[in-house]
């Protein structure tokens, strides 16, 4: 195969006397914009030459030559498929898959070359899969409302005395938690929260003999814990920031401070005998909350939370001084000793379930 030299400059005037004195030989030019022409060169300037060819004389600028060939009689003639027949034409240039052919009378010819049998397909280079873009951090408040099981003075009809702790269900529980997680993975977070429960109810006793003692009581209870927590997402989006949906489980454990206080006002108290009375309890226990919620996207940062979650303090008795009046109640009062005995029976670890909704900032 023929290779040509490329000329990126002007041509010296021994060369271009040379070129002159050779009748019998011609110059082929290949240009940039892939015309091929065959010809003989009358002069040379500083930025073009004056170029004898079968259409004329041409003025041909260097800069638009891709390549000179000095004597195409060098280049050996070929057969060549042309319009449906064979023809002899000289190889000029092969660039780009694409071979180009000059015939006797000027005519240019360019044929697509078939790639070898045995050429290995050029593979492009992959681009790396793009790691999908997870943050890291995930801090949540949550509100809560929901019923639970803190004691409370029973509902039931009034004989006159004190009546028992009851722990049925009951309403207005109201809760708050903030947490916060680390992501491991896209399943997986770990990380601590704080949680605080609270509920307050009251009743009024009437008894149903006129010289029994009639009274309110006011009851409240709270809770507060600090745990330690497992973050799961079921749909594997933890932290994702292109996924718009999520649909988590979170699993706490830990240490609890639990408040309880009752006020008990009397109606046309006995004299003697106390106006109000009260009693308290404080103690710590262990804790456990799970939750399961829904996750929404708002932005890339800003998450909304809706869920349903469960709390339970591990005690089964808080109330540690009975009850006391003000004034103090008389030596031996039987009230006071039925009210005393009552608080201090055990009842069951106070459990919360509650309806929850929040919101979630991930960075």
């Amino acid at each position: 195969m023929f290779k040509s030299r490329k000329f990126s400059g002007i041509v010296s005037a021994p060369l271009l006397f040379l070129i002159c004195s050779l009748p019998a030989a011609a110059t082929v030019i290949v240009q940039k914009n892939g015309d091929v022409i065959s010809g003989k060169i009358l002069e040379e300037k500083n930025d073009k030459y004056v170029f004898q060819s079968p259409y004329g004389t041409l003025q041909i600028a260097k800069t638009s030559i891709s390549k000179l060939i000095l004597d195409e009689k060098t280049i050996e003639l070929k057969d060549v498929e042309f319009k449906n027949k064979k023809v002899k034409a000289r190889l000029v240039s092969e660039e780009n898959n694409t071979a180009v052919y000059l015939t006797e009378d000027g005519q240019t010819i360019r044929k697509e070359q078939a790639k070898p049998a045995d050429a290995k397909p050029v593979e492009e280079p992959k681009t790396p899969e793009k790691t999908a873009d997870r943050q890291k951090f995930l801090i949540g408040v949550t509100g809560s409302y929901g019923l639970s099981t803190f004691q409370q003075v029973d509902t039931g009809p009034g004989n006159g005395g004190p009546l028992p702790l009851e722990q049925s269900m009951h309403p207005n529980t109201l809760g708050f938690q903030a947490t916060g997680h680390y992501a491991l993975f896209s399943w997986l977070g770990v990380g601590a929260g704080f949680s605080f429960y609270r509920w307050s109810g009251g009743v009024t006793l009437i008894p149903q003999q006129s010289q029994q003692l009639a009274y309110d009581a006011l009851t409240t209870n709270t809770s507060m814990a600090a745990t330690g927590s497992l973050l799961f997402s079921l749909l594997g989006h933890l932290g994702a920031k292109d996924q718009a949906h999520d649909l988590r489980a979170e699993l706490a454990f830990g240490a609890a401070s639990n408040t309880a206080n009752m006020e008990v006002t009397f109606k046309n108290p006995p004299q003697n005998f106390p106006s109000v009375a009260s009693a308290s309890g404080k103690l710590k226990s262990m804790a456990l909350q799970a939750q399961v919620y829904y996750s929404y996207s708002f932005s890339s940062s800003l998450r909304l939370r809706l869920g349903l979650g469960y709390y339970r303090a591990f005690y089964t008795n808080i109330y540690d001084s009975g009850l006391q009046g003000n004034p103090p109640f008389p030596s031996g009062d039987k009230f006071k000793a039925d009210f005393d005995r009552i608080l201090a029976l055990e009842g069951v670890s106070p459990q919360v379930i509650s309806l929850q909704l929040g919101a979630e900032f991930g960075f």
